[in-house]
């Protein structure tokens, strides 16, 4: 990465731009207007459903060496029960990720799935060594992603993967038929009077910018302007679509956080010699959710939390399933992050501090890792783990020099 990368890595875990073979993206990773010039004649259940009639017979979810990552969650609920139906030659192959002392777990919701879809499962339980071993598992191979990515590396590196050929996962319809799921309904709703652009700026998830925008020097500061510039070039060409609030915002999650995670399964599943597939980030299914109005997507009610959106996923799933599972409130994959590193980065900070990039305040920064661990419930970013990653970073292209 660029001085320029680093800085954006630092704020945002992840650095913009790149299509990661995703319909509706540029070679830049904006989203192309012509992909919307086509409407579809019909955007109601009855459409979606052919559509999800057609992924059951995606070939990936027809063959017995695909190993899926299985929250329990709908949509690779959904996928498991199409392979459960598809697959001849045994059970199909499931990975679950959780959590050691960790209540964001959803271990019960993976073993509904489990009981309703015959399988040989394999449930990783991470504790704080596993985690940095899948941080330092992926300095190695010089990657750095979100706070996810450790946990899919230790995972996959505690089984014998050279059996499989290919990690599937349900990613796209949190942001296809929700949109940023950091967010509830209402956020967008006190949104709508701004500029769309402006809306976006406010939406797209800055996790350590109040950190590091007291720790930056003259040059780190200057390099924030640079990366906000080109992040704001991508709410502008959203909002050159004219738009509302709810579907732009759902344009700027598919542009970011789906990107971000193919590029992390993608390139994961091929360190351990994997192809990634997702099945429903098909061309047809992208082009009818995001010209679909998300107020059609949702089961808008008094209750405004993210749990309301996907609602036709959830109606075709009810086929399959029980409703206590397919409307039950799902957690998802939130790693404890700063628990399990908060131990391990201590000493390691401090000794490789003259790591640092020339865009940090070193005494500043030194004041701040020591805030941390004098004060340790006191935040709710992820500063350690993204300085950690840097120094990391950091470390190697001194190794290479």
């Amino acid at each position: 990465m660029t001085e320029l990368e680093l800085v954006e890595y630092a704020i945002y875990h992840w650095v913009f731009g790149g299509d990661y073979d995703l319909p509706g993206l540029n070679e830049k990773g904006y989203v192309d207007p012509d992909f919307f010039d086509n409407y579809p004649q019909k955007n109601n259940y009855v459409a979606f459903s052919d559509l999800f009639d057609l992924i059951k017979y995606d070939p990936i979810l027809n063959d017995n060496t695909g190993l899926m990552l299985c929250s329990g969650g709908v949509d690779s609920s959904l996928l498991a029960c199409f392979r459960n139906q598809n697959l001849t030659e045994g059970p199909q192959n499931l990975i679950h990720t959780s959590y050691v002392e960790h209540n964001n777990n959803d271990l019960q919701k993976f073993i509904n799935v489990i009981d309703a879809c015959s399988s040989n499962s394999f449930v990783s339980s991470i504790d704080a060594k596993g985690y940095v071993a899948g941080i330092e598992f992926l300095s190695k191979h010089k990657f750095y992603q979100n706070t996810y990515a450790p946990t899919l590396a230790f995972a996959l590196s505690s089984i014998e993967t050279h059996s499989f050929s290919s990690l599937i996962t349900g990613s796209g319809p949190d942001e296809l038929f929700y949109g940023m799921e950091k967010y509830s309904w209402d956020t967008f709703e006190k949104l709508s009077y701004k500029s769309i652009a402006q809306s976006l700026e406010i939406l797209d998830p800055t996790y350590n910018l109040q950190c590091y925008s007291k720790l930056l020097n003259a040059e780190g500061r200057e390099l924030l302007q640079q990366v906000k510039q080109k992040r704001r070039s991508l709410y502008e060409s959203i909002a050159d679509m004219e738009f509302n609030i709810f579907d732009s915002q759902r344009l700027l999650a598919y542009a970011t956080v789906t990107a971000q995670h193919m590029q992390l399964f993608n390139k994961i599943a091929k360190l351990f010699k994997l192809k990634h597939s997702a099945p429903y980030l098909n061309e047809q299914l992208v082009r009818l959710a995001l010209t679909t109005s998300l107020d059609k997507l949702v089961e808008l009610g008094s209750d405004k939390r993210v749990e309301i959106g996907k609602k036709y996923l959830k109606k075709y799933l009810s086929k399959y399933m029980p409703e206590d599972h397919v409307y039950g409130k799902k957690i998802g994959f939130h790693a404890p992050t700063t628990k399990f590193i908060f131990e391990y980065s201590k000493g390691f900070l401090i000794e490789n501090i003259g790591y640092l990039p020339s865009w940090l305040n070193k005494d500043k920064t030194i004041k701040e890792i020591n805030s941390r661990f004098d004060f340790p419930n006191k935040t709710a970013d992820y500063f350690l783990y993204s300085l950690v990653n840097i120094i990391k970073h950091q470390i190697g292209e001194c190794d290479d020099c």
